[in-house]
């Protein structure tokens, strides 16, 4: 969101101003979709609870979006991170899989309100299961954010080692991400 303004403008989608205002309606557009719970949904709140991945994306959206001076109302930004914090702790186990528990944790060590028990079971049990290198940068930054620098470590020494493996081939995967925004995001992280 730093730079969406500025790259908007640059490309002429309009002034800034005019920018910052579709942003604003994208932003109230997403937060109509709330459920009462924190949750979202794709058309309306009537289908949110479903997906712990759209979830987590839809509230770093807004916090991010509210760190950068846009309208967010904190009790939308509160719910929605109650909503991540209950759906990780009632998280099923894995045996491969959970990449939406690493965003989800991620996303709320970024606002300081991760377990730290929860992160450090994470990566002290599970790192492997975990399957992708971008899920396991996730909770490399988020012990960062906490200041455990030796777990920070070894769980992005792990996403560099699962860079070099044939990334997974499930649906979702294959329609809205690919291998090069994945390993641009661990390199971000």
């Amino acid at each position: 969101l730093v730079y969406l303004d500025e790259v908007a403008v640059s490309i002429g989608l309009g002034a800034d101003a005019e920018v910052k205002e579709r942003v604003q309606k994208a932003i109230y557009g997403v937060l109509a979709n709330q459920s009462a719970g924190g949750s979202f949904g794709l058309w309306n709140p009537e289908g949110a609870g479903g997906d712990l991945w759209l979830d987590a994306y839809v509230t770093d959206f807004i916090v991010r979006a509210a760190e950068h001076g846009y309208d967010v109302p904190q009790i939308s930004r509160d719910i929605a991170l109650d909503n991540l914090s209950n759906r990780v702790a009632y998280a099923s186990d894995f045996t491969n899989g959970g990449e939406e528990i690493a965003y989800s944790l991620y996303v709320l060590a970024r606002v300081g309100r991760a377990a730290v028990g929860d992160l450090r079971y994470y990566v002290d049990s599970k790192l492997d299961a975990f399957a992708t290198p971008l899920a396991k940068a996730q909770l490399g930054a988020a012990m960062a954010l906490y200041g455990d620098n030796q777990r920070a470590t070894r769980a992005f020494q792990a996403a560099l080692a699962a860079l070099n493996k044939p990334a997974p081939t499930d649906v979702w995967r294959r329609d809205f991400g690919t291998s090069l925004r994945d390993d641009a995001a661990v390199l971000t992280l």
